[in-house]
């Protein structure tokens, strides 16, 4: 799965950090992964560390499961960014 894309506002304009550079999808999921308590943590931070770099996740079916439920379940994560990341299950 490929998160490295760009989150978008809005009125779709492209969020961009402090300094400028463009906030990926990859790298807001990469922090809550990271970030929470529950899960499984060697495979959760597995999957930070891929996303972070901006590789792709190479999932299978009940993996791609697993990711799906953090995301829709994660209460850290805003509307915009959740929406935008489910997407990238479709």
């Amino acid at each position: 799965m490929n998160f490295n894309k760009p989150i978008k506002s809005l009125n779709g304009n492209v969020v961009k950090d402090q300094n400028g550079k463009e906030v990926t999808l990859g790298s807001i999921l990469a922090d809550q992964l990271v970030s929470g308590s529950k899960g499984d943590a060697v495979k959760f931070y597995g999957w930070a560390l891929k996303l972070h770099e901006g590789h792709e996740l190479d999932l299978d079916k009940s993996d791609k499961q697993t990711l799906k439920d953090f995301v829709t379940n994660n209460e850290q994560l805003t509307i915009l960014a959740k929406a935008q990341l489910l997407e990238q299950f479709d």
